[in-house]
C-alpha cells in the first residue's frame, strides 16, 4: 500500500487531518519495515507513550489496538513508541526526533491554546490551520532520519494483559476486574471508591496495595492481600461471570 492510501485510510479513522496522524503513519512505517511481521500479526505488541493522534494512526496501520491488548498505552508525555514482535527479545523504539517539526514550536503552541480557550480570532484560527497543514504535508514526505530515531532496546518483551475475572467492589456494587480490586482495611473495593475512602487523596504508598488474591500481582505475592495498605482479615466474595 502506497503512502497516499494509507494516509487516506489513517484520515477516515481519525476524522481529521493533522501532523500527529501523519507522524503516526510514519512510525508505522519504519516499524513495519524493520519488525519482520505483516500487519494485523496478533502477535505483535506495541507500547506507545502517548495518547496523541499518532496513536489512531498506528491502530490503523499496524492492526494493534487497546481493545485486543496488543496496542499498550503507557502516557510519559513522550513521542516514543516501541514495537514487540513475537520470538525475539530485541524491541524496536523509534522516537521523533527533538527539535523536529514533529513537535509544535511556541506559535503553535499559543495558536492552539486559543483556539481551545475560545479566544482566536478568524486570523489566527487560519494561520493555525495553514501551519498544521504545511507540517503534515511536510512530516509525510520528508525523509525518515530528519523526523525519526529508531534503535533497537533489549527484551523482556512485555507481558499481554489478560482478560481478569471480575467481582463486586463492597461500597459501589459494581462489577469490577481483580486486577483493579484494592483491599481497604479487609474490604475489596473499586478505585474510585478507594479514593473516596482516602478523602480524595491517597496517601504515598497506598495506590498499588492489597492486591486480590486472584490478580496476577497477588498470586505473584503467594499470600492472597495481605500487604501494605491491607488491613485485617480477608474478604470472601462470590465469582460473577
Amino acid at each position: 500500500m502506497d503512502r497516499t492510501e494509507s494516509y487516506r485510510q489513517v484520515v477516515a479513522f481519525h476524522r481529521h487531518e493533522c501532523p500527529g496522524a501523519a507522524l503516526g503513519l510514519r512510525v508505522a512505517e519504519a516499524a513495519l519495515a524493520r519488525v519482520g511481521v505483516a500487519a494485523g500479526d496478533p502477535a505483535l505488541l506495541v507500547v506507545a507513550e502517548t495518547d496523541t493522534c499518532a496513536v489512531d494512526a498506528l491502530q490503523v496501520l499496524t492492526g494493534c489496538t487497546v481493545g485486543k491488548r496488543n496496542l499498550v498505552l503507557e502516557d510519559t508525555g513522550r513521542r516514543v513508541f516501541t514495537f514487540w514482535a513475537p520470538g525475539r527479545d530485541l524491541g524496536l523504539r523509534i522516537r521523533a526526533k527533538a527539535g523536529s517539526i514533529a513537535f509544535r514550536d511556541a506559535e503553535v503552541q499559543a495558536l492552539a491554546e486559543h483556539i481551545e480557550q475560545g479566544q482566536a480570532t478568524a486570523e489566527e484560527a487560519a494561520r493555525f490551520a495553514a501551519i498544521q497543514a504545511d507540517r503534515t504535508a511536510r512530516i509525510l514526505e520528508m525523509p525518515e532520519e530528519d523526523i525519526l530515531a529508531v534503535d533497537e532496546v533489549k527484551g523482556p518483551i512485555p507481558t499481554r494483559k489478560l482478560v481478569a475475572p471480575v467481582e463486586p467492589c463492597v461500597d459501589c456494587g459494581e462489577p469490577t476486574s481483580v486486577e483493579t480490586l484494592h483491599d481497604h482495611r479487609g474490604r475489596m473495593v473499586c478505585p474510585a471508591c478507594h479514593l473516596a475512602a482516602h478523602g480524595g487523596v491517597l496517601p504515598d504508598g497506598h495506590g498499588d496495595h492489597g492486591h486480590h488474591p486472584l490478580s496476577q500481582a497477588g498470586q505473584g505475592q503467594g499470600q492472597g492481600h495481605g500487604h501494605g495498605h491491607s488491613h485485617g482479615h480477608g474478604h470472601q466474595h462470590e465469582h460473577q461471570h
